[in-house]
C-alpha cells in the first residue's frame, strides 16, 4: 500500500470514528432525563383540546426472517455464525426438514456460551474484574538494576546483607533476598505490632501484613518466598488464573450439564497450576508450615492448562464451591461486603438503605465498622431499622467465620469458625428459612436450596435473552425449567424458544390502533379525573393493596399505600403512579406483562398531560424508559467483530461493560466508541493482509445487531427466508 493510500485510509478512519462518536452522542441526549412539566399552555389545552385524530387501520408487520433469527440466536450465545450456515439452516426448517429445536442444541453447545457467557451472566464483575485482596500487589518483588542484585519488596540492599534463598518458583535454583523481605519465621501480626483498631487476627499475607499499609516494616515473603511473586508479570497470571477458575468452573458445570447449584457446592473446581499452588499457599499459611518443599513437591505434575480437581479441606465443609475460589472469596475487603456479594450473585439481593440516616447510623457504629472493630453485628441484625439487610448478611457471615476480613488474612483459620449449626434469614429477622451447619457448605446447600436461588439464576436468562418484554408467562416457563432441570443449558433454551415466539409474534402482528384520547380534566376537588378506562386498570391492579389509606403530602407517610378508590386524584399521586409503574416497582408482587404495563402507563400520560407534544415527550420518557437499546456482553461483541472482519485489533481492551448485570447492560457512547475503534484496527489489519474494501468492511462490523439485543424484528436486516416460523407454532 502506497503513502497516499494509507493517509486516505487514516482519513476515513478518522472521519468514521468521528461520524460513529457523534451518532452515539446525538443518542445519548435524545432521550429527557426527567418527565415534563405541565405548561401553561398544556394547561390550558385541557379546557379547550383539539379533536382525536382517527385511528389508522391495522397494518401487517413484514414477514419474518428465518436466517435472521438464527443469526440473533446465535450472538446471544457467543457466536458469530457464517451466512452460508444460517441459511442452510433457515432452509432446512422453512422447508420442514429441521426443527429449531436442533438449533437450538448445536448453539447452546457452543464453547463461548459456557466459558464467557454464562459466568459474564451469573458473576458480572465479580470474575471479569481483577481481584485486589486476594494476591496483596506490594508483594510483588522488586528487582535492581544490577541483575544480579538481591530482590527486595521496600528498599534494595547490599549483596553482603542478603539470604540465599531456593523460591518456590524454582526450588532448584536459588535468589538472593534482602533480610526484611524474607522472615521465613514470621506469619501473624500481634496487637503491639499494629495500628489497627480490631480485634481480629492479623495474618503476613495480608493487605495490612504487606508493605503497602505498614507503618514499620514487620513482615516479609515467608519461607521459600511464598507470599510473594516474582514480578509484575507474575501477579498479572496469578490473578488471571483467579478469574479463569471461576469462568472454567461454570464452563465445565454447563458443558456437563451439572446441576446450577453445584457451581457453588461442589467442593470441585477447575483450575490450573496458578491457582492450585495458591490453595496449597493457603494451607502453608494455616499451618504454619515451614518445609514448603514437601506441599509443592508434585505440582510440575499438575496441569499447566488446568483440571476438575477436589480441594484440600483443613476442616470439613470449608469449600464451598466458586463461593471460596480466591476471585470470589476475596473480591471485596471484609466479612459483611464478601456477604452482600455472594447474595448478589445468589439471590440477586441488592443492598437497601431505606430509611436509615446518619445519626441512626452513627448511633449503632460509634466505635467504627462493627465487624472488624468489635463483635456488635447482632445489635444490627436485630435493630428495626438495619434488619431487612444485616439479618439476612450478618447470620450469612457466620457460615464464613473461618474466612476473616480478606484485607486482614487470606487463608482459612479453623479455630475462627463457628460451630454447631445457625439460621440462615431471608427479607429480614422474621423470614427465617432453615438452619445449617455454620460451614461454607452448609451455607451453599442451604442458600441454593430457596425459591430466590432459582428466581435469580432464572432473571439472568429473562434479563439477557427477553428484556423488558418478558412476559410473565416467560417468567414462569423459564423459572420452571430452572426448579425442574436445574441446568444452564436447559434455562437458556427455553429463554431462546420464547425469544423466537416473540420474533414470530411481532412479524406477524398487527400495527395497533391509535386508539382516541380522552382529554385530562380538573376535577371539583382540584385533582386530576380518573378516567373509565385507568379505573379498570387500577381497580384490576392496584386495589388489593391500595384501597384505604387516605393521601398525605407529608414526606412522612410517603411509603403508605395511598388509596386510588376515588374518582379524583392528586396530581402527585398521579406522577408517582407514573414513576412506579412504567419503571417496575409497582405492582410490588405481581409483575405487569409489558403490554399491560405499558397501557396503564398510557392512561395515567393521559390524564397527567394534554398537549401534543407534552404527551409525547412523556412518552418517550416513561415507555422508553430513559434506556438505550440492550447491549451484547462486551467481549462477544468483541469476538463477532473480528470474526466478521476476519482479523483482530490486537488490543486488550479494558472495559467497564465487563462488570455490568445484563438488565443494566446498554448501549452507551462509550460502548459504541469501543465497538467502532475495535472495528476500524479489525477491518484495517484485513484490509492490509488480504485487501478489499475498508468502508464494506466497517459497515458490516458495527451493523446494529452485531452490538445490540435490541429484539430482531426491529435490528433485523430486510427479509430473505420465509416460512416455517410465519405460518406454525414452534416444534
Amino acid at each position: 500500500m502506497t503513502r497516499r493510500r494509507r493517509r486516505r485510509s487514516a482519513t476515513r478512519v478518522r472521519w468514521f470514528a468521528t461520524l460513529l462518536a457523534a451518532t452515539a452522542l446525538a443518542g445519548a441526549v435524545s432521550v429527557p432525563a426527567e418527565p415534563p412539566a405541565r405548561s401553561a399552555a398544556g394547561a390550558q389545552a385541557e379546557l379547550v383540546a383539539p379533536p382525536a385524530e382517527p385511528a389508522p387501520g391495522p397494518a401487517l408487520a413484514s414477514p419474518p426472517d428465518t436466517a435472521a433469527l438464527l443469526g440473533a440466536m446465535a450472538a446471544l450465545v457467543g457466536q458469530a455464525a457464517e451466512p452460508a450456515r444460517l441459511a442452510a439452516w433457515a432452509e432446512k426448517i422453512d422447508g420442514g426438514a429441521a426443527s429449531l429445536d436442533g438449533y437450538l442444541d448445536e448453539i447452546i453447545g457452543a464453547e463461548r456460551f459456557a466459558a464467557e457467557v454464562v459466568p459474564a451472566l451469573v458473576f458480572a464483575a465479580f470474575v471479569n474484574v481483577r481481584n485486589y485482596y486476594a494476591l496483596p500487589v506490594a508483594f510483588t518483588l522488586k528487582h535492581p538494576a544490577d541483575p544480579d542484585g538481591p530482590l527486595y519488596l521496600r528498599a534494595p540492599c547490599s549483596a553482603d546483607e542478603a539470604i540465599a534463598v531456593r523460591p518456590w518458583w524454582n526450588l532448584r535454583a536459588e535468589v538472593k533476598v534482602c533480610p526484611d523481605s524474607y522472615r521465613p519465621d514470621k506469619w501473624t501480626l500481634s496487637p503491639g505490632e499494629h495500628s489497627y483498631r480490631t480485634a481480629m487476627a492479623l495474618s503476613c499475607d495480608s493487605q495490612v501484613g504487606s508493605p503497602e499499609l505498614e507503618t514499620s516494616s514487620l513482615c516479609g515473603c515467608g519461607p521459600n518466598l511464598i507470599r510473594c511473586v516474582r514480578d509484575e508479570d507474575q501477579y498479572n497470571e496469578f490473578n488471571k488464573s483467579f478469574m479463569d477458575e471461576v469462568k472454567r468452573t461454570t464452563a465445565y458445570v454447563v458443558e456437563h450439564d451439572l446441576a446450577i447449584a453445584s457451581l457453588f457446592t461442589s467442593n470441585a473446581t477447575f483450575r490450573d497450576r496458578n491457582t492450585e499452588l495458591y490453595y496449597r499457599r493457603q494451607k502453608i499459611g494455616t499451618l504454619e508450615i515451614q518445609r514448603v518443599e514437601h506441599e509443592l513437591a508434585d505440582l510440575d505434575a499438575w496441569p499447566q492448562a488446568g483440571k476438575w480437581a477436589p480441594r484440600e479441606e483443613i476442616a470439613p465443609g470449608q469449600h464451598a464451591g466458586v463461593l471460596t475460589a480466591p476471585q470470589l472469596l476475596h473480591w471485596l475487603p471484609d466479612r459483611r461486603q464478601r456477604q452482600r456479594g455472594y447474595y448478589e450473585m445468589m439471590w440477586c439481593n441488592l443492598r437497601n438503605s431505606f430509611g436509615a440516616t446518619t445519626h441512626k447510623v452513627l448511633e449503632l457504629n460509634a466505635s467504627g465498622n462493627n465487624f472488624f472493630v468489635h463483635d456488635s453485628w447482632q445489635r444490627l441484625a436485630h435493630t428495626e431499622l438495619c434488619m431487612n439487610c444485616h439479618a439476612r448478611l450478618d447470620y450469612g457471615s457466620q457460615f464464613f467465620l473461618g474466612f476473616p476480613d480478606s484485607r486482614a488474612g487470606t487463608h482459612y483459620d479453623p479455630a475462627l469458625q463457628a460451630s454447631g449449626t445457625g439460621p440462615l434469614y431471608g427479607r429480614d429477622l422474621r423470614d427465617l428459612r432453615g438452619q445449617a451447619p455454620l460451614t461454607p457448605q452448609g451455607f451453599a446447600h442451604l442458600a441454593t436450596a430457596q425459591p430466590d436461588f432459582n428466581s435469580c439464576m432464572a432473571s439472568h436468562f429473562v434479563n439477557y435473552v427477553l428484556g423488558d418484554r418478558a412476559t410473565g408467562d416467560d417468567v414462569h416457563a423459564i423459572e420452571a425449567t430452572v426448579a425442574q432441570d436445574g441446568t444452564f443449558k436447559a434455562a437458556m433454551k427455553v429463554a431462546l424458544e420464547r425469544y423466537a415466539q416473540h420474533w414470530r409474534d411481532d412479524a406477524r402482528a398487527p400495527a395497533p390502533a391509535v386508539a382516541a384520547v380522552v382529554d385530562a380534566q380538573p376535577g371539583p376537588g382540584g385533582g386530576m379525573k380518573v378516567s373509565r378506562a385507568l379505573r379498570v386498570q387500577l381497580d384490576g391492579h392496584c386495589l388489593d393493596c391500595h384501597d384505604e389509606a387516605p393521601y398525605s403530602a407529608d414526606p412522612d407517610a410517603a411509603d403508605l399505600p395511598f388509596s386510588f378508590k376515588p374518582d379524583e386524584l392528586p396530581r402527585r399521586l398521579l406522577v408517582s403512579m407514573a414513576d412506579h409503574v412504567a419503571f417496575g416497582m409497582m405492582p410490588k408482587n405481581e409483575p405487569l406483562d409489558p403490554p399491560v404495563r405499558d397501557a396503564i402507563v398510557d392512561l395515567l400520560i393521559d390524564a397527567l398531560w394534554t398537549a401534543p407534544s407534552e404527551r409525547s415527550e412523556a412518552r418517550r420518557y416513561y415507555l422508553g424508559r430513559a434506556r438505550g437499546l440492550p447491549a451484547h456482553q462486551v467481549d462477544n461483541e468483541l469476538h463477532a467483530i473480528d470474526r466478521i472482519a476476519g482479523a483482530s485489533s490486537n488490543i486488550a481492551w479494558g472495559a467497564l461493560e465487563r462488570g455490568i448485570w445484563s438488565d443494566q447492560s446498554t448501549v452507551t457512547p462509550g460502548f459504541v466508541a469501543l465497538s467502532g475503534l475495535e472495528a476500524l484496527r479489525a477491518c484495517a489489519h484485513a484490509v492490509q493482509t488480504r485487501g478489499g474494501s475498508l468502508e464494506s468492511c466497517l459497515l458490516q462490523a458495527t451493523a446494529p445487531s452485531v452490538w445490540s439485543r435490541r429484539p430482531p424484528a426491529i435490528t433485523a436486516a430486510p427479509a430473505r427466508s420465509q416460512g416455517a416460523l410465519q405460518s406454525k407454532p414452534l416444534e
